[in-house]
């Protein structure tokens, strides 16, 4: 065997490990500047500032497992840096296509009104509870394949979200365990249809439950207020993450969501029967429009199934929670003057503007005027004067009160040193 073969073929020439360390400090520099930009994009003054949090906690996750990297010997930094970068280069894929969208013009413009959305939601509720957890990042709202609009809680595993490839390894499949804040999925066709939005209120309504612990208190409320019997007490248990979803949706946006809600369960011909997790059509809709009247009502004046969703209601809602500061939901999250969405929609139907000063009504607005005449919308452009109305009234600047603090910083570093010790012992 020659000086200049292996038993595995061409042996290196001299300075293969020279150019092999280079090779190393281009990847992860080029890894560092990315995450770099992307920090700036988000800071003060940057094109992402309204997603600053949400950028920075992802950075932190990402630069915790790079500055890892110090702690391997010369040879495993050698022979395992590509491989490792290249693991996180597709974590932060997820993250990365979900900010690069909101580059697009007409895609920034629908996601900004939808994390609008999903702010206006979410952050009452957020500072509410604050007293009793740290501040929080609010959800993300992103465009996505999946035919419907869903939810991935913080901390949730997120390999089935990431963008498929050939590059993903199996270490960096292992790798998604733990998603640093909450997104909500939305189809990539219903960024035409502005009406579909309405559906981030309730994906929101599910954050809400998970981020400030409130899944425990609404099991609790249904044994103890609604007086069901031991079968449909079972039945509404299952149901209760998406019936509290409901009601967040329909206390934001009112009798809006709930036409919306009734035009997408018709499309959907098996929503009429229910699952283990969504109650029947009728009965869904019947608690969102209980949800829309304030308020316990005699006995006697409701039956049956009708009776049985606004003892719900009134269960689930009817009093604050002492997980949000004693707060209740109507008053963290109902729609302001919603007598006067009539009013609205018909302007926004006419041509004018809807003269609602929040994003909930606005949308709320437009919805209506959707459904009234789908015709007339379309040639009043209703859709887009709406979109420019809540866009009018996003403030400029960072969003108030967002996460931040040393305590989120280790936890956003601890998760990053987790992620590097897997990626490095799963090869």
């Amino acid at each position: 065997m020659s000086d200049t073969t292996t038993a595995h073929g061409p042996a290196a020439d001299a300075g293969h490990r020279a150019r092999r360390d280079a090779e190393v400090r281009h990847l992860v520099a080029g890894l560092e500047a990315e995450l770099a930009e992307w920090t700036r994009a988000g800071a003060d003054g940057g094109p992402l500032e309204k997603h600053q949090s949400q950028i920075d906690s992802a950075v932190r996750v990402v630069a915790g497992a790079l500055e890892r990297l110090t702690e391997l010997t010369p040879n495993e930094r050698r022979e395992r840096t590509p491989e490792l970068v290249l693991d996180l280069h597709h974590l932060w894929d997820f993250f990365r296509t979900k900010l690069l969208v909101r580059h697009i013009p007409h895609q920034r413009r629908f996601l900004a009104v939808a994390d609008e959305l999903a702010w206006a939601v979410y952050d009452p509720v957020r500072r509410s509870a604050a007293a009793h957890l740290a501040l929080r990042e609010p959800p993300l709202t992103f465009l996505d394949r999946h035919p419907v609009p869903f939810a991935a809680a913080r901390g949730s595993a997120f390999e089935e979200l990431l963008p498929s490839g050939a590059q993903r390894t199996l270490a960096g499949r292992r790798a998604t365990a733990h998603l640093p804040f909450p997104v909500i999925g939305i189809p990539w066709s219903a960024s035409h249809h502005l009406p579909s939005v309405l559906a981030v209120a309730h994906e929101t309504g599910h954050h809400i439950e998970d981020d400030f612990a409130l899944t425990a208190a609404l099991g609790t409320r249904l044994r103890e207020r609604a007086g069901l019997p031991a079968d449909r007490l079972a039945q509404w248990q299952g149901w209760a993450g998406e019936v509290f979803a409901d009601l967040c949706a329909t206390l934001a946006c009112g009798e809006a969501y709930v036409r919306a809600l009734e035009d997408a369960l018709a499309a959907h011909p098996t929503a009429g029967d229910g699952t283990a997790g969504y109650p029947p059509r009728a009965l869904r809709v019947g608690v969102c429009r209980a949800a829309l009247q304030a308020g316990p009502a005699a006995p006697s004046c409701r039956t049956g199934e009708d009776a049985e969703a606004h003892a719900v209601v009134e269960a689930l809602i009817g009093e604050g929670f002492e997980e949000l500061g004693g707060a209740g939901l109507r008053s963290l999250v109902g729609l302001r003057r919603p007598a006067e969405l009539t009013e609205a929609s018909a302007r926004l139907a006419a041509g004018l503007r809807s003269k609602r000063s929040d994003v909930p009504g606005v949308l709320a607005a437009a919805t209506l005027a959707f459904v009234a005449d789908p015709d007339r919308y379309d040639r009043q452009n209703v859709g887009e004067r709406a979109l420019n109305e809540v866009l009018a009234l996003v403030p400029r600047g960072r969003r108030a009160a967002t996460a931040t603090g040393p305590q989120l910083a280790a936890r956003d570093s601890a998760a990053g040193h987790d992620l590097f010790d897997l990626l490095r012992t799963a090869h």
